[in-house]
């Protein structure tokens, strides 16, 4: 009985691999400001197959990217408390309302939150290096 009560509590912790969920946007504490963060990107992809729904990209797992279609990348800057940038949505669903393209939000929160504005800036540099990675592959295909 009591392995029985076991296997029935871990089938309920057990996250299905069918449940989707949705990414968002990197959400630091002013404690991650202060201490700083090392480089972290995240290239969020939305289309109008998931126009409320992040998929995660990167330069070998393209998703539902349509290189056919235009390619609008919304890039923030430097964030001296970790929050997200409050106009992200708003822009990322006035683009998709205007034309079908994909939207990749790159997410560098993880580099771009702290209190010393050079340490950001100084990270610039490496994501344009990885953005750069990632539309030579597009171009590719």
């Amino acid at each position: 009985m009591l392995r029985l009560y076991f296997l029935i509590s871990l089938l309920c912790l057990v996250k299905s691999d069918t449940d989707e969920t949705c990414p968002s946007f990197t959400r630091l504490s002013f404690h991650s400001a202060v201490v700083g963060t090392g480089l972290n990107v995240r290239l969020m992809l939305y289309t109008q197959r998931n126009q409320t729904c992040a998929q995660l990209i990167n330069s070998t797992a393209l998703g539902n990217l349509n290189v056919t279609k235009k390619t609008t990348f919304v890039i923030h800057g430097f964030r001296p408390t970790g929050s997200p940038p409050v106009w992200m949505e708003e822009l990322v669903q006035s683009l998709l309302n205007v034309q079908e393209m994909n939207v990749v939000v790159v997410d560098w929160n993880r580099g771009a939150t702290t209190v010393i504005y050079t340490h950001a800036s100084g990270k610039t540099k490496k994501v344009a290096l990885i953005l750069k990675e990632f539309i030579d592959q597009m171009l590719v295909r």
